[in-house]
């Protein structure tokens, strides 16, 4: 008797280096933080996650630049200050996370 062979399976997954940023322990953090409140500079963003260390928000906002889910701006029109925003690609996955974060006060 024949046999047939199964399709090989595919991983429905984004890229693997997508996964190694919003993984991150305090990535999702960081971005329903700015989806909520916009542009923050670093040390309200340090206060608002006091277990953090500054050398792991800094790695943090590092990735999610790299990853393009988050970029540099002025803190405000006239400030030459720079404080960190979602990018459209960060506004999107924002998006995403707030069904997820429903589910997890139900619980």
């Amino acid at each position: 008797m024949a046999r047939t062979v199964p399709a090989p399976l595919e991983c429905p997954c984004p890229p693997v280096g997508l996964i190694d940023v919003v993984g991150r322990k305090w990535a999702m953090c960081v971005v329903t933080l700015l989806g909520r409140h916009g542009v923050a500079r670093f040390g309200p963003i340090q206060r608002a996650l006091p277990h953090v260390s500054p050398a792991t928000l800094t790695t943090t906002l590092r990735a999610l630049e790299h990853e393009r889910l988050v970029h540099r701006t002025p803190a405000g029109p006239e400030s030459p200050v720079r404080g960190y925003a979602l990018t459209a690609r960060g506004r999107a996955l924002y998006r995403s996370l707030l069904p997820l974060a429903d589910w997890l006060r139900e619980s």
